[in-house]
């Protein structure tokens, strides 16, 4: 689906404001910035973001537990209702450079398109890391994933190894425990570290083996994963476990490779201010993509609806003089 609105209807030649990214914060900028009569366009790969490839969620206010499918499902239908006041989206459209300045900014997509802002709120996110191992890269969707909620279902009944030792880790493992034979964690360091309440769940599976002080080598296989080499960090000794599927579940990186304006931290991070102002007038970032602390769906939308209301400020001052 190329966009969620009637397409008889006419563009702006230039939008108040350019959302880049459609998960829980630009969802929600989009939302009070078109309540504030802006004539917005969101730019996005998908609706839902990573919330749409989270497993069950149970600390969204209004949902007890929901899926992070089903959540990403409301958020659709919620833009949905905004489709005919001000609100343009272009789904599956991916940004590949921001260049300009404060009235006029240009976004262009991988398809050659280009649209023109008085603002941009950066909402991109982020992408999961790689371990830069052989056969990662080659076996990527053939049994090497990156997505749980996605590629669990396909694994039931088989070995399944989990590289990395955080929440990322533990929540997939969590997934994967309920489908799979067994589940092995691969974890770096020398112990896992991550939420409580996650970290009881997944110790307590008789499914799950955790291997701390372990270091993935390699992915083996040819047209399909078939095992995992790795050392042990402690006595240099390697071994190789066999595996049908390898989650890679090592951190992200933010999603700003299309962005050469504004100022980052070390970490690649959107340096922003407490209304998600970059170093660049007229450029916001709000959600994962910012050096704001608190990678949670529910802290995304909280800085999607601050940043909105802020860029609406912006515009509405500058039009007074």
């Amino acid at each position: 689906m190329d966009s969620l609105l009637l397409v008889s209807r006419g563009e702006p030649q230039i939008f108040d404001t350019i959302i880049i990214g459609g998960g829980a914060s630009g969802i929600t900028a989009a939302i009070y910035t078109v309540r504030k009569n802006l004539q917005v366009l969101m730019l996005t790969k998908n609706i839902g973001g990573q919330a749409a490839l989270s497993g069950d969620v149970e600390n969204y206010p209004g949902f007890t537990m929901i899926t992070g499918s089903d959540l990403a499902r409301k958020f659709r239908e919620e833009l949905m209702n905004f489709e005919n006041r001000g609100l343009w989206i272009k789904e599956g459209a991916e940004v590949v450079d921001l260049s300009g300045a404060d009235s006029d900014f240009l976004v262009k997509t991988s398809d050659e398109k280009e649209y023109h802002g008085k603002t941009v709120i950066i909402a991109s996110g982020r992408i999961p890391k790689m371990l830069g191992i052989p056969g990662e890269k080659e076996l990527l969707g053939k049994g090497v994933a990156t997505c749980t909620t996605c590629d669990a279902p396909f694994y039931r009944d088989k070995d399944v190894a989990v590289v990395g030792g955080g929440n990322s880790a533990l929540d997939a493992a969590f997934v994967l425990q309920k489908v799979a034979r067994s589940v092995t964690i691969i974890n770096i360091t020398d112990a896992l570290r991550g939420d409580e309440i996650l970290m009881k769940n997944v110790t307590s599976s008789s499914k799950v083996k955790i291997l701390n002080n372990h270091e993935a080598l390699e992915i083996l296989g040819d047209q399909a994963v078939g095992g995992i080499k790795i050392k042990n960090k402690q006595t240099n000794e390697e071994q190789i476990i066999p595996v049908s599927g390898a989650f890679i579940e090592i951190g992200w990186n933010p999603s700003t490779s299309f962005d050469k304006l504004t100022d980052k931290n070390d970490k690649g991070e959107i340096e922003v201010d407490n209304y998600g102002a970059t170093s660049i007038p007229g450029i916001y970032a709000c959600g994962d993509v910012n050096d704001q602390w608190g990678e949670q769906i529910v802290i995304a939308a909280g800085e999607g609806a601050k940043t909105g209301l802020r860029v609406a400020e912006h515009l509405s001052k500058r039009l007074m003089y």
